[in-house]
């Protein structure tokens, strides 16, 4: 069974508050573990993490979701 529009707006919304959320959080907690790196290596390190976050927290409320549909 498919996730109906409205059910897809919902997810993409939850998604996207959980993500301000998350980003907001590392940038105030862990960006100020990295004052004394070089630019580039913060940038890198950033990346990093924003990809993992972002990556966990998609699959995770898309298993959430999906959890809800059986």
């Amino acid at each position: 069974m498919s996730q109906t529009k409205k059910q897809t707006h919902i997810e993409v919304s939850a998604n996207q508050v959980v993500g301000i959320i998350i980003g907001w959080c590392i940038v105030y907690f862990l960006f100020p573990l990295f004052d004394f790196l070089p630019q580039e290596q913060v940038a890198t390190i950033s990346t990093g993490i924003f990809f993992i976050a972002s990556y966990l927290r998609s699959y995770a409320i898309r298993r959430l979701f999906n959890k809800e549909k059986t």
